[in-house]
């Protein structure tokens, strides 16, 4: 089996994943070209796939596609479901890998792919394996950055992914706590809203910060936070 890598360029950081065998054997993030591209030369890598929602040099993609089989990700690919969503040309890659990652551990039943980063998204795949759509809505530090924007005295947070109080005693913890456990409660309410319409549905969570906020969470949730990764490797198996 070929050596392949996944690699998921977000709005914030650059997720590398190193496959063999089907089995995901190493995380790494990235900030330099030269630091990536050593890795995957030491790797003896054959293969890569490419989610970018992010900014990606073309003089990058350029230099892997010397040494390397590339498969970008993008809505046109041959993909193991049916897209129903109105405007499949906007659907994020990164939303589009989550799904298919979720299919991976979960094939032919309901999926619900909660990710949790700048933004959360929502993203609902049927038992028929018909994408549907979902939702999506602002992430932690969005809503913080919000608040002093839009405000003339609430000071600029960022959550560092500690423990927030659901009561605050200050108002960096008010806001702290408005951000955090406002995020809480709506994925919360959101899940229950599709179990309501759909019925039993398995709940995926990832993102950066998925196992802090899956013992948060009431809802029974399946938390992987290399899905998308996993995702990636899965389109990119059906194209290599």
């Amino acid at each position: 089996m070929k050596k392949r890598v996944a690699i998921d360029i977000g709005n914030t950081l650059m997720k590398v994943g190193f496959f063999q065998d089907n089995e995901l054997i190493d995380v790494c993030v990235f900030k330099e070209e030269v630091e990536l591209i050593k890795a995957l030369k030491d790797f003896s890598c054959e293969c890569i796939g490419i989610a970018n929602v992010g900014k990606i040099e073309n003089n990058l993609v350029q230099e892997l596609e010397k040494e390397f089989d590339v498969i970008i990700i993008t809505s046109d690919l041959k993909l193991p479901f049916i897209n129903r969503y109105a405007t499949p040309k906007t659907l994020g890659v990164d939303r589009i890998a989550a799904v298919v990652g979720a299919m991976s551990i979960f094939p032919n039943e309901n999926c619900l792919v909660i990710d949790i980063g700048t933004c959360v998204t929502y993203d609902f795949i049927n038992y028929k394996n018909e994408y549907l759509g979902g939702g999506i809505s602002p992430g932690i530090n969005m809503r913080l950055k919000a608040m002093h924007s839009f405000t003339a005295n609430l000071p600029l947070l960022e959550w560092e992914g500690t423990n927030v109080d659901l009561i605050g005693n200050s108002t960096d913890n008010c806001m702290l706590s408005g951000a955090v456990n406002g995020i809480t409660a709506e994925i919360d309410g959101i899940i229950r809203q599709y179990e309501a319409k759909y019925g039993r549905i398995n709940n995926l969570l990832c993102g950066g910060v998925a196992n802090t906020f899956e013992s948060k969470l009431n809802s029974s949730i399946f938390a992987d936070r290399n899905l998308v990764l996993k995702g990636i490797d899965s389109i990119l198996r059906l194209h290599v």
